[in-house]
């Protein structure tokens, strides 16, 4: 939230809320384009893991070398 919610004396106008809103929807949209591309290639690489029987380590490259 410190993005988004400082006190800042624009943020009474209407400029600088519609600003406000659209920083916060921007990085709304890019959370979400993270979650479903990057995401899923750690999703993938996890579950190929637990069905190896492996620990999947997330700072290794596809969680598999340690």
């Amino acid at each position: 939230m410190r993005t988004v919610d400082h006190a800042d004396a624009r943020s009474h106008t209407l400029r600088a809320r519609a600003a406000r809103d659209w920083a916060l929807a921007r990085r709304i949209l890019r959370m979400l384009r993270f979650y479903f591309s990057e995401g899923r290639r750690v999703r993938k690489a996890y579950a190929a893991c637990e069905r190896r029987g492996r620990t999947y380590w997330v700072d290794a490259r596809d969680g598999e070398r340690r």
